[in-house]
């Protein structure tokens, strides 16, 4: 009986050991593929946080760990402890994510990224705790753009009638309606046949996506219309977080703020790249006035305060309060 109590408190420190090394075990489940400017900034997330740290990290790209939504899921029951899915997919766990899909409320990239640092962004990312999760920041995915088959884009005039590919986004459909366009939603799988067979004129997507999955192939013109600003936001699990101590916590939040810089530098780098590569290509650029984007943001703003409304009129009052101060 003593031997076999001693042994049984023997295992004691065993099993907690097991737990501890578990805890310090991160399986991060990505959306893009190892070509991708969000994978190698999160190549400098993990050698960040195994050089500062007895955390092991691993990156699972091209939704090895399943979309963002079942990601997600699992960070749940923490069997996956990272994710960076998009603020529309958060939208469906806290709604208040889906102000960040709204368009035209931000003037330029400088301003977007102030804002989501600072308080607005820190209170916004506050609200995924009682989901269960918590919020490291917010990387970039560049502003998306419009490109067609009619006409150059010069005007809102110039919208009219085209029939455009769009997300699956109530908000997105309304404000290009509002502009004059007949915005549909499709998969984007389907995209490059319906845009090379006249399904569709046109599409919008950030300067990336478009040139890496060559749609300027079946395009003969973009305006740097960026009526919607793309992210991903770098969440973790808070019970994975909070079985972290305060120096590993610490660490996991520089590395997250190493990894969002690497995308900022490297969005706009990848942009400029991608624009100048469909313009030697043969696509027409055509860049857009500060009045004609004004004239486009002030059409689409009934629409855009009706969805804020719908989400959260506060939080969405102190955004637009925080972009003119800055501006």
């Amino acid at each position: 009986m003593k031997l076999s109590k001693i042994a049984a408190l023997a295992a004691v420190p065993l099993m907690a050991m097991s737990l501890h090394v578990q805890a310090k075990t991160m399986r991060i489940g990505i959306g893009v593929p190892e070509s991708h400017f969000e994978f190698a900034a999160m190549q400098k997330f993990e050698k960040y946080v195994e050089d500062n740290t007895d955390i092991s990290v691993t990156i699972y790209p091209s939704n090895q760990l399943g979309n963002d939504q079942e990601a997600l899921e699992q960070i749940k029951f923490n069997a996956v402890q990272m994710n960076l899915p998009s603020p529309a997919v958060l939208g469906n766990i806290v709604k208040d994510f889906n102000i960040l899909t709204l368009p035209f409320i931000f003037p330029n990239d400088e301003v977007a990224n102030q804002v989501v640092d600072g308080e607005w962004g820190q209170e916004l990312s506050s609200k995924l705790e009682k989901a269960g999760y918590v919020g490291l920041g917010y990387g970039n995915f560049g502003f998306r753009h419009v490109t067609n088959n009619v006409r150059p884009i010069k005007t809102i005039a110039d919208m009219d009638g085209l029939k455009l590919r769009t997300m699956q986004n109530k908000a997105h459909l309304d404000a290009f309606r509002s502009l004059g366009a007949n915005p549909t939603p499709m998969a984007f799988s389907e995209l490059f046949s319906s845009l090379q067979q006249g399904v569709v004129d046109g599409q919008e997507n950030p300067y990336t996506n478009i040139y890496s999955q060559r749609l300027y192939e079946v395009q003969k013109y973009v305006s740097d219309t960026g009526h919607v600003y793309s992210w991903v936001v770098f969440v973790v699990g808070k019970k994975f977080y909070d079985d972290l101590t305060a120096d590993e916590q610490a660490t996991m939040q520089q590395a997250a703020r190493v990894a969002i810089d690497h995308m900022r530098v490297s969005v706009k780098a990848q942009d400029e790249k991608s624009l100048q590569g469909m313009i030697d290509a043969g696509l027409v650029y055509t860049p857009l006035s500060p009045e004609v984007k004004a004239e486009m943001h002030e059409k689409v703003a009934p629409v855009v305060q009706k969805y804020a409304d719908r989400i959260n009129p506060d939080l969405y009052k102190k955004l637009t309060e925080e972009v003119t101060k800055l501006q």
